[in-house]
């Protein structure tokens, strides 16, 4: 489901490098990566869950004893825990904010999150984020909440969000559908999930977390025309900067669950996107090319980008400005639907890592979930 591999968190190795690779270093030279701001300098982390359970898929899931153990660390490293849109306004108007902040999301509303992780949050005082594809609910379908929990969850301070009704692959059209008739019915069916939820929690949230993570160039301006703020499921850190029609989360779940991989990802930074072309994820390659600029307060000398836990060579366009193209070389293809491009590179002076990924989805017919 998820394409960055395990990285070392604690070792002199590239966290997003698969274990036993030497860091390759493009150049000798340090230069310091474009200029930093203060605005640069602002960062969070979202996370993403589903199932709080040790008898449901594995690479949906963490066990209660994983969860409590990341809180704990969330908890002992001095980390504001802020409510999503909290974090979504701070960033947004670029205000003062502590030095480690996280949001906790979970999607789908499974029982395990209403029976265990739930308690176990408010224990440690940690506020969190529910979406809620609205039809599982309104079906009374198995191994998902009813609307009696959500509405205990609502009235304990959860913010409840919109992951539409029937948790679409949005991007794909139907039989015999113009890209106009999808996104008719994307936005009819956004806005109706989003009533629905009102309906019965009197939250008005207008936070969309896109099912699968996937979308396109259309979706996210129908997304933003609609009032909303959205975010994907790629790994990454979030800013000033970023895009607030696709953000990044850190999917902590599964094979990602395990502290020494979770602790570096929640202490991740924000590149500063300068340039990302193409923009959309949307490939028919299996080694789609992607230019890149990037910003932050790192040596570009220690700038690492790689494709399924192997480097990718990086192409300078304009090395002193950070901007450069990346793809995997010939032979190396992925058969996915959905993969990605890691790029991550140290904070000077610091053990926290910058990190990006360009996440790709190729959806083709023998190719669906």
């Amino acid at each position: 489901m998820r394409t960055e591999p395990k990285q070392r968190s604690r070792s002199g190795r590239h966290p997003a490098r698969a274990a036993g690779t030497a860091l390759a270093l493009a150049l000798m030279t340090t230069v310091t990566a474009g200029c930093s701001t203060d605005a640069q300098a602002q960062h969070a982390v979202i996370a993403t869950y589903h199932h709080v359970s040790e008898s449901t898929p594995r690479s949906t899931s963490l066990t209660p004893d994983q969860l409590r153990t990341q809180l704990e660390y969330l908890r002992d490293n001095d980390f504001a825990v802020w409510p999503l849109d909290r974090v979504l306004a701070a960033l947004q108007n670029q205000e003062d904010m502590p030095e480690r902040v996280a949001a906790l999301t979970f999607d789908d509303a499974y029982e395990s999150i209403y029976t265990t992780g739930l308690p176990m949050l408010q224990e440690f005082g940690f506020p969190m984020t529910l979406f809620v594809s609205t039809q599982p609910i309104d079906d009374n379908q198995d191994g998902y909440l009813n609307w009696d929990q959500i509405r205990d969850m609502a009235d304990a301070g959860v913010i409840i969000a919109n992951h539409m009704v029937n948790h679409p692959h949005m991007i794909d059209a139907l039989p015999d559908e113009s890209n106009a008739e999808r996104l008719q019915r994307l936005r009819d069916e956004l806005l109706h999930a989003q009533q629905r939820i009102q309906d019965e929690t009197g939250q008005n949230h207008k936070i969309l977390a896109y099912p699968y993570g996937e979308f396109d160039n259309d979706i996210s301006e129908m997304v933003a025309d609609e009032g909303f703020i959205a975010l994907a499921q790629n790994s990454g850190a979030v800013g000033y900067h970023s895009d607030f029609t696709a953000l990044p989360r850190f999917p902590l779940a599964g094979f990602y669950a395990d502290i020494e991989t979770a602790s570096t990802k929640l202490q991740a930074l924000a590149f500063e996107i300068k340039v990302q072309e193409p923009r959309s994820p949307i490939t028919d390659s299996r080694r789609p090319a992607v230019t890149l600029q990037l910003a932050g307060d790192f040596n570009v000398s220690q700038l690492g980008c790689y494709a399924g836990g192997e480097p990718l060579e990086l192409e300078w366009i304009d090395r002193d400005a950070v901007h450069f193209s990346i793809q995997p070389a010939a032979g190396r293809t992925f058969d996915a639907r959905r993969f990605g491009y890691i790029c991550t590179a140290p904070k000077r002076g610091t053990n926290r890592y910058y990190w990006y990924n360009k996440f790709w989805t190729r959806p083709t017919p023998t190719n669906a979930d």
